[in-house]
């Protein structure tokens, strides 16, 4: 029977409830399971004030990517409110000059319609190189890309995302017991930034999963469900 705080999972862009098809079966024997719709807001902040305004008084939060950004606004707004926090590939960092050009580029192509073609590349440069002519995954990450969330809110993120506020200085505040997954090949946020987090976080605990770039849910399914099982599980103090 599933007992204590639920879990919410936050998915990032382009991705939905499916990204944790694999995690939910087992999480859900030791806690109930909920999944934020972070489909409407026009900034981070206005998605984490929806998300907590239909979220129960104390939950465990996971966010996965751009959920990550959100999970971290959600701590500096209501972090009393959080038990567990893990953040799955992502960063505390805004965006640099080099990544809002390149977030710009996608809202203009996407607005243009040309979503199936950009899906496609993208999927390459977030999978581990291995597995970029993987059709079976592509396929999984097309249909929450463009069935699941849609292009309109892909954009609406997108511009989200581009005046995220720097989370950096909250992060030492943060004292609950708190997972960082992250993929060794990871080109997106790279390993280094889920180091500098867990750097400031005390009561954190680093995972670098092996054969898996970003989207690590779907690449390292076991891998990534035994991290979290472990973070929910254990009574983690601060290193």
């Amino acid at each position: 029977m599933a007992v204590g705080a639920p879990v919410l999972f936050i998915p990032g862009i382009n991705c939905s409830a499916r990204l944790f098809l694999s995690q939910i079966p087992a999480i859900w024997k030791h806690r109930p399971v909920m999944i934020a719709d972070h489909r409407t807001g026009s900034s981070i902040g206005e998605i984490a004030d929806n998300i907590l305004m239909a979220s129960p008084p104390r939950f465990c939060l996971v966010g996965f990517s751009m959920g990550g950004y959100v999970a971290l606004d959600i701590m500096r707004r209501a972090g009393d409110r959080v038990e567990k926090l893990a953040l799955i590939s992502t960063s505390a960092r805004p965006d640099d000059a080099s990544q809002a050009a390149g977030r710009a580029e996608r809202i203009a192509r996407l607005s243009a319609d040309d979503s199936d073609t950009w899906i496609e590349q993208r999927f390459r440069q977030l999978v581990d190189p291995a597995r970029i002519d993987d059709r079976n995954l592509l396929g999984f990450y097309r249909q929450m890309a463009l069935e699941d969330v849609g292009r309109d809110a892909a954009v609406r993120h997108l511009i989200a995302t581009l005046d995220r506020p720097d989370a950096r200085p909250t992060l030492s505040g943060i004292s609950c017991p708190t997972a960082i997954l992250v993929g060794e090949a990871d080109r997106i946020t790279p390993p280094a930034l889920s180091e500098e987090i867990a750097e400031t976080i005390a009561a954190s605990r680093l995972t670098v999963i092996p054969d898996c770039g970003h989207l690590s849910p779907i690449e390292q399914p076991e891998a990534v469900t035994q991290a979290l099982l472990s973070w929910l599980n254990s009574d983690q103090r601060p290193h």
